[in-house]
């Protein structure tokens, strides 16, 4: 998470949220001292002058601070759409890079998983990052120390509170942490069903498999369901007990501060300020809860998306000065010379020791059951794999001596499955050739 966090952040908008934050909280904790004087000078003295200047002062800090967060949230907000806009890009640009053997290892259900609902987590938890993860510690601190300030003998009812709510937030984090991070892995295996439903929903008819299916599909997301549900349950039992927290330790503030103020060894506007304080401790450390539950969820996509990105490409083009060029004034010739070929993984060779060598004009037709390599053979031509031993050439030039680019560029291929890409008839056929008259 931090790492996508410093390559994808511009540093000039995340000091921007940053220094708008500390604005901000700053206002916030300054407006408990406003009231407090206001209170103590002007209400209980019954000084209008005190009354008007402290409650215009109180409306520009607040106005002040209100601006300054509409600013942090702007920048956080633009920071984290703009980081889920590279990350899409870069997975993006990476996969078309991919070679047959690591879209077999990802698959495309979990890449378009990686793609989209992982980096929305990590969009997610950018925005919390540049407004909660800085603000919730801040004002946590800053909150307690001004407190302190303001009536030390009141901070014991934190010694008692606080302690519960982190044995509550470290309960709720055990419980929760894991099934957020399953339900990754669970989003995984709902597009994996679905997707295999649409792309073979006409052998699905064809076999009356459709039962069969819909159970398969309902299986997976029950499951999915369930764990969601049981996530955010454990996490939805946070507000109601920091609630009854919250107010368990006002109700105790009240107490002891009332009989100091009865014993006029504290003032009323102090009262006032010091429970605010409290609220903001208490609400600071929630957030902190909540950011704790989410992060655990955000970092394990992070995984995800990093794993991607961090794929080694297994097809590379030669260097520079030992690339050749392919020559199209001659005829056109394909030749195998003593080639091996064997997928990832697999104890025993697909293709062994093939050789051959067609000229232009001639015809070479591969027969084989399903499984003996002839898909294999093809994907070999455009180093869609590469061969384990030997070589393969193109008008005499080895494949591997020439840049993926150019070999494209030479060799057409009719899939075994045909695609249409969203758009008209016209902008399909001119895929391969976009100067394509009519």
């Amino acid at each position: 998470m931090i790492r996508i966090a410093r390559k994808n952040l511009a540093l000039w908008a995340t000091l921007g949220a940053v220094l708008f934050l500390l604005i901000q909280v700053s206002c916030d904790l300054y407006l408990p001292t406003v009231t407090a004087d206001l209170v103590n000078r002007g209400i209980v003295q019954k000084d209008m002058g005190v009354i008007w200047s402290k409650g215009i002062k109180m409306l520009i800090v607040a106005a002040i601070g209100l601006l300054a967060a509409g600013l942090n949230v702007y920048f956080a907000a633009t920071q984290s759409m703009r980081v889920g806009e590279k990350l899409r890009g870069q997975i993006y640009h990476k996969v078309l890079r991919f070679s047959n053997r690591e879209m077999d290892e990802f698959g495309d259900s979990s890449l378009i998983t990686r793609s989209t609902n992982d980096i929305v987590q990590i969009q997610n938890v950018m925005v919390q990052m540049l407004r909660m993860m800085l603000q919730a510690p801040v004002m946590l601190v800053a909150a307690c120390v001004l407190a302190y300030i303001r009536e030390p003998r009141l901070t014991k009812v934190f010694f008692i509170s606080l302690p519960i709510l982190a044995i509550i937030v470290m309960m709720v984090m055990y419980f929760a942490v894991p099934l957020f991070k399953s339900i990754q892995k669970k989003t995984d295996r709902i597009n994996l069903i679905f997707r295999e439903g649409l792309t073979g929903v006409r052998v699905i008819r064809a076999f009356r498999q459709d039962e069969r299916e819909q159970k398969r599909f309902k299986t997976a997301n029950e499951d999915y369901t369930q764990t969601g549900i049981k996530a955010f349950t454990i996490v939805s039992t946070l507000f109601p007990v920091v609630t009854l927290i919250l107010g368990m330790t006002n109700v105790a503030i009240i107490l002891l501060g009332g009989h100091l103020v009865a014993s006029m060894n504290m003032q009323v506007g102090d009262l006032i300020a010091f429970m605010t304080y409290a609220t903001q401790i208490m609400i600071s450390f929630m957030m902190l809860s909540m950011i704790f539950v989410f992060v655990p969820r955000a970092s394990a996509s992070a995984a995800r998306v990093n794993a991607v990105l961090d794929q080694p490409i297994s097809i590379h083009d030669a260097a520079k000065k030992d690339q050749e060029k392919i020559s199209i004034d001659q005829p056109a010739s394909l030749e195998f010379k003593d080639v091996d070929f064997r997928f990832n993984g697999a104890e025993r060779l697909a293709l062994q020791d093939l050789n051959f060598k067609i000229t232009a004009g001639q015809t070479l037709a591969i027969i084989g059951g399903t499984g003996s390599g002839k898909s294999a053979l093809v994907n070999l031509i455009p180093r869609l794999f590469d061969v384990e031993s030997g070589e393969i050439k193109v008008n005499g030039v080895p494949i591997k001596k020439l840049s993926q680019h150019d070999l494209h560029e030479v060799i057409s291929i009719t899939q075994q499955q045909a695609v249409l890409f969203s758009g008209t008839i016209r902008s399909n056929l001119q895929f391969g050739y976009e100067e394509a008259t009519n």
